[in-house]
């Protein structure tokens, strides 16, 4: 088990706060850093030419008593907001800085709105560089600010007037800044580490460095981890929590991680990538998301859009799920330009396609929607469901809206642990890897659809034992509800209600045979596959050694597929189940000794000494059943060949 999964549930300290800066270019947000940390965030030659701020910046303060706060500088232009959402989408805290001079400015409206559409948590307000004007003037725009804040639904919040030339009101913000920390709630943590990586850069000695915050779940060194969309194994050599060596990076943390990998490449590492655990490793290139319009913005369907999702700035079209949006929200689906890393929760920006306005903001729902069209009736109980932010009420409504929940599946969208939820009455059927909670009536029209899909099986083909496992599943599921089905007919299994026999399934009541000319064959064939090792013979070359024609021995070899004798592997091969068990713990064992967990389809070649082709198909074949799984260019085992054949 990796280490961040081990210790997801040891007690620990909270992470220091993490404060994103916000407001309107040129109102002071940096020298407001530097004065509480000495810090100058302004790194880049350019912004130190111009005097403005460009790129993220970052810092740390140790406040008077002892409290260490992170501090993440944004750029305040309109030209660089992608830069500045991908400074605040996770952040709970933030400061809003607004010059006396100039009041309220349009950029101060877009960051404030912005952080109400993500629903930051914590907001302090400042008014800056109150040295160059009147006590009147600072009243003023303190009022003004009030009526904003008012306007753009956030509480009474105090105000807080200093000025970083002279020192005056610091103090009041650090003691300010203190407080807020000592009383914050943590935001929750995932059981699986999430980093969205804002920077990726290399150092002497180091390597590969990547940065961002801890959306979740903790990392240690030595943990080896994936880098997603891509799916490239790293492990971690060393970590940078909140500007200090550690062993460990946790949830809210600001970390650098210095990662190394046999695949690696840091010309494919950008600000938009995840490091995760393995787990949670499943890129999607559609989501769907619970959004609240800003200002007079209207969502239409079709509309292009630019979307912001951790630190990722990618290209979409936007569908509309509810009827219509209005100033309230409602439900959109949005299909990507590219893959990215999703979970639910996750806060989402979306920006006109020219990216000069903010259109709306929210969260996701959905990171994985069902690709066939559903009905809007039907679909938007579903996305009530699954919005709602308890776990255990999120379950029992999504029950009653579907009739059944892919615990599995349930639980990593929301990146939580399957066996720590709360089920209350629902049944619960299935492996517990897999299990899958059902309603009484889904159950019972389940089991029923299972027995009579096999009843119509054997009517068909009387002569057969039975479809195998996967056949079955096919015609009875979409590969949405596909995990609800196969927990169902493990049920009948386990039951009796449907037998096993071989690799196939059949009723109890059901007495195939084949016929004697069949048998005949078989008896010639049967030592033939048994004596060719890992590599049968082709379908034609069996015709030619049982002298048949290839498109009859290949009609032959079906009907022993039909009674588990062979297994299809490719168009132009059969091999014997024992045959693939044998191929499959040669997989098992390349995958256990891999030190990335995983193994490249060349050295299963060599390993099993069947040709690269063969090999490759067979892995092909492994990966269709569930026993393999292809990440990047290796193949790892998730599953035992009896589970999958049986």
């Amino acid at each position: 088990m990796p280490a961040s999964a081990a210790t997801a549930n040891r007690p620990m300290t909270p992470a220091p706060m993490i404060v994103a800066t916000a407001g309107h270019v040129d109102h002071g947000k940096t020298s407001l850093v530097r004065r509480l940390t000495g810090v100058d965030t302004d790194r880049l030659p350019e912004e130190k030419r111009r005097g403005l701020t460009i790129e993220l910046g970052f810092a740390y303060a140790d406040l008077p008593d002892g409290t260490r706060i992170g501090f993440v500088d944004v750029p305040g232009h309109e030209r660089f907001l992608r830069n500045m959402l991908a400074g605040v989408m996770g952040i709970d805290s933030a400061l809003l800085v607004v010059a006396a001079d100039d009041g309220p400015m349009p950029q101060t409206r877009e960051h404030l709105a912005i952080l109400d559409l993500i629903g930051v948590a914590e907001l302090s307000v400042v008014v800056s560089k109150t040295d160059r004007v009147s006590p009147a003037r600072v009243a003023e725009v303190g009022e003004a600010l009030r009526q904003l804040l008012s306007d753009s639904g956030f509480p009474a919040i105090s105000i807080l007037p200093v000025s970083s030339e002279t020192g005056e009101g610091i103090a009041a913000l650090q003691a300010h800044l203190a407080a807020r920390s000592r009383a914050r709630v943590p935001r929750p943590g995932g059981i699986g580490f999430r980093l969205a990586v804002d920077r990726c850069f290399t150092l002497p000695g180091a390597g590969t460095i990547v940065t961002g915050t801890v959306a979740a779940g903790r990392a240690r060194v030595g943990d080896l981890l994936l880098l997603t969309p891509r799916g490239t194994q790293v492990r971690v050599r060393s970590i940078h929590a909140q500007d200090r060596d550690s062993e460990e990076a946790r949830t809210g943390e600001r970390c650098a991680l210095a990662i190394a990998g046999t695949r690696l490449d840091r010309a494919q590492v950008q600000r938009g990538d995840w490091i995760v655990t393995p787990d949670l490793h499943a890129p999607t290139q559609r989501f769907d998301a619970y959004v609240r319009p800003w200002g007079d913005a209207t969502l239409r369907p079709g509309l292009p859009v630019h979307v912001h999702l951790g630190t990722a700035d990618i290209g979409g079209r936007l569908t509309l799920l509810s009827e219509t949006i209005g100033a309230e929200g409602g439900f959109v689906r949005i299909a990507l330009d590219r893959e990215t890393a999703l979970l639910h929760g996750d806060r989402v920006v979306i920006r006109d396609h020219a990216a000069r306005r903010t259109l709306a903001g929210g969260r996701v729902v959905d990171p994985f929607p069902p690709a066939r069209h559903v009905a809007r009736a039907s679909r938007l109980p579903v996305l009530r469901a699954l919005d709602e932010p308890d776990p255990a009420a999120a379950l029992q409504t999504l029950l009653a809206a579907e009739g059944c929940v892919d615990m599995q599946g349930f639980a990593r969208v929301r990146n939580l642990d399957p066996a720590g939820l709360d089920l209350g009455t629902a049944r619960r059927i299935g492996r517990p890897d897999c299990a899958v909670l059902v309603s009484d009536a889904t159950y019972d029209a389940l089991c029923r659809a299972t027995l009579d899909a096999l009843t119509e099986w054997h009517r068909r083909e009387p002569a057969a034992i039975g479809p195998a496992k996967a056949t079955l599943l096919q015609a009875l599921s979409t590969r949405s509800d596909r995990p609800v089905v196969e927990a169902v007919l493990a049920d009948l299994v386990t039951s009796g209600a449907i037998q096993r026999d071989g690799a196939a399934l059949r009723l109890p009541e059901h007495t195939p045979r084949l016929s004697e000319q069949d048998e005949a064959l078989w008896s010639r064939l049967a030592p033939i596959l048994a004596e060719s090792g890992l590599r049968p013979p082709r379908v034609r070359e069996l015709a030619a050694q049982l002298d048949r024609a290839p498109d009859v021995m290949e009609r032959a070899l079906m009907r022993f597929e039909a009674f588990g004798r062979v297994l299809r592997v490719a168009p132009n091969r059969f091999f014997p189940p024992e045959t693939i068990a044998r191929l499959a713990a040669i997989a098992e064992t390349l995958s256990a000794a891999a030190e990335e967990g995983g193994f490249p389809a060349g050295q299963f070649a060599v390993e099993t000494g069947i040709g690269r082709n063969l090999a490759i198909q067979v892995l092909e074949f492994l990966d269709r059943i569930g026993v393999t799984k292809r990440v990047g260019e290796l193949r790892h085992v998730v599953r035992s060949i009896e589970d999958a054949l049986g």
